[in-house]
């Protein structure tokens, strides 16, 4: 579980009192949900990741994980984080050395670093890549890498800020497909900062942040249930999201868990056009 719990944090200023990020700033996390962290730049998304793993610390209020506070200036072993440029994050020559990186720093017996390494590799796809160097490969296959080095720490929480922005169409969908693996495969809670609602709608709840506040926490049921919010709310929906919200309002029962084209494309043929019943035998 993650906590904030009053949390307090600003940026220092050159002159004048620290630009404010979070004011007081609550937020519960449950364990093991996969969550999408959404709104407009500025709005805090990447501070409030860095408060979770302990890069950086606020000024008053307390970040809790799984019950326990986070001490200011103690960076996490339990929260994985993962940058959109993975090249900020690779140390080693070596891809099984860069995995191995993380558990030779928490003092590890190098006979279980190394059963470690090889499952963590195995896991995403990457094992026949242990003796290449990382900077000849490509960016999906660098953040496969770093994320070989989360498993293999067995981080309880994964805070993703943008992992797939500068990754082109194949990587992406490959990254993102292996979340949604880790996630399905663990108890792991996951909060996934993006800009794409076509990410975001892979996730089972969804945060939008606003200047530092929360304009909304729930999950996609009790988003696209508020019509409310839909109306006045600064979201831009993707356009098949848009049409998909004007058939419900058309009085169509259009599922919520329709989030892509083709998702439409089943609904529409399911309900409107379903296939003829087969021939009765005669009597």
């Amino acid at each position: 579980m993650i906590e904030l719990q009053k949390v307090t944090f600003g940026y220092p200023s050159h002159s004048g009192p620290p630009r404010k990020v979070f004011e007081e700033f609550d937020l519960t996390i449950p364990q093991g949900r996969y969550v999408a962290l959404m709104g407009p730049n500025g709005s805090g998304k990447s501070t409030l990741g860095k408060l979770i793993k302990g890069l950086l610390a606020p000024s008053s209020g307390q970040v809790l994980l799984h019950g326990s506070v986070l001490p200011p200036g103690h960076i996490s072993f339990q929260v994985g984080y993962l940058f959109s440029n993975p090249q900020n994050q690779i140390v080693s020559s070596v891809v099984e050395e860069d995995v191995a990186f993380g558990l030779e720093n928490m003092s590890f017996d190098p006979r279980l670093i190394v059963e470690k390494v090889r499952e963590s590799l195995r896991w995403v796809e990457m094992e026949g890549y242990a003796r290449h160097s990382p900077h000849l490969l490509s960016g999906g296959q660098l953040q496969k890498v770093v994320l070989a080095g989360i498993l293999a720490m067995e981080c309880s929480i994964l805070v993703l800020d943008e992992p797939t922005s500068m990754l082109d169409l194949k990587d992406r969908e490959e990254i993102l497909d292996l979340l949604q693996k880790i996630h399905g495969e663990g108890e792991r809670t996951i909060l996934h900062i993006t800009h794409a609602f076509e990410e975001a709608s892979r996730a089972q709840d969804l945060l939008w942040l606003d200047q530092g506040r929360l304009s909304f926490q729930g999950t996609w049921e009790d988003f696209f249930g508020q019509k409310n919010l839909l109306d006045s709310s600064p979201f831009t929906l993707p356009p098949v999201w848009q049409l998909a919200q004007g058939l419900r309002d058309r009085g169509h029962a259009v599922p919520h868990t329709v989030r892509s084209l083709e998702d439409l494309q089943r609904f529409l043929l399911t309900t409107y056009c379903p296939s003829p019943a087969p021939p009765r035998d005669s009597p």
